[in-house]
């Protein structure tokens, strides 16, 4: 548990303050659009064409569903500069000696890091999607009061729609960080080796691999380029086939999109489960050779 919260207390600006400035922003920026375009009733008209239903949509289950996502893409961006920092950041003020002295193998560590990583900040930043979504729903509820726009697009709140959203936004941010750990395991690996140029070297690596790909198969997709596609991409793509209506126009019910009964099942069936612990044990081999890489560096 100390482990835990010395990676928390060394790592927390990204995921404890950054995002509280992200919200004041969004909240800054939405309360300016609401009052120079507030009363523009003719926005409706682009609204209709949007294929938005005539009664109004539940406007804050759908920003709330399209900033999980965004909080998604944030948490995970922020992850592969965490696990490049946290894997090399014992190399940092003689931090080798203070860990040489603690009774704890270099493996533990290493996991305790990953852990830290897989679940505090994940933690962190699902506290604060609740906050922004607390934030969200007075700003909706208060534009919906001076803006006529607003006011008629809004067809109201469906809390048992935003407890759904809650259960099914915590299943998807999961499973997303689980098939992402053998890539964050990979940088945290070259945080041992290289230190700050961990990410930079990861993004090179993947360059050069796919790079030297497309001259051998003269320009076609390889073997190397789809593995890379389907780590990187494969989360979302499930998540796009079974979100009916994205791209079509607005759907009627957010609900019958985010509902656990709906969404779960679909979601987890179109996953690459063998993929997924062919990861982990690939992310262990990189978290084993990490804690390697540090034990012999601690014992020279």
């Amino acid at each position: 548990m100390s482990l835990l919260k010395k990676e928390y207390i060394e790592h927390k600006a990204a995921f404890l303050y950054v995002p509280g400035i992200l919200i004041l922003l969004l909240l800054l920026a939405f309360s300016t659009a609401v009052w120079r375009n507030g009363a523009n009733l003719h926005l409706m008209n682009g609204a209709s064409e949007m294929g938005l239903p005539l009664g109004g949509i539940d406007i804050f289950n759908v920003l709330y569903a399209m900033s999980i996502l965004g909080w998604t893409a944030y948490l995970t961006l922020m992850l592969f500069f965490f696990f490049a920092s946290s894997f090399s950041s014992d190399r940092k003020n003689n931090a080798l000696l203070f860990w040489k002295s603690l009774p704890v193998s270099d493996l533990n560590i290493m996991g305790a890091k990953t852990l830290a990583g897989l679940t505090v900040f994940p933690i962190v930043i699902l506290i604060w999607s609740f906050v922004g979504a607390v934030v969200g729903f007075v700003a909706i509820s208060l534009a919906s009061l001076v803006s006529p726009v607003i006011g008629q697009l809004n067809s109201g709140i469906n809390i048992w729609t935003t407890l759904n959203l809650e259960v099914s936004a915590v299943i998807f941010m999961v499973v997303t960080l689980l098939w992402y750990t053998p890539l964050f395991a990979f940088v945290g690996f070259l945080g041992t080796l290289v230190r700050s140029w961990a990410v930079p070297s990861f993004i090179l690596i993947l360059v050069m691999l796919s790079g030297l790909e497309a001259i051998v198969v003269f320009g076609d997709d390889g073997p190397i380029s789809r593995l890379l596609d389907q780590r990187f991409n494969a989360p979302f793509k499930s998540l796009e086939s079974v979100m009916p209506g994205v791209g079509n126009g607005m759907p009627e019910s957010i609900h019958s999109i985010v509902s656990v009964g709906n969404f779960v099942p679909a979601y987890l069936a179109q996953l690459d489960w063998l993929g997924m612990v062919l990861g982990w044990l690939v992310a262990g081999l990189f978290i084993y050779l990490a804690s390697e890489y540090r034990r012999r560096r601690l014992a020279a």
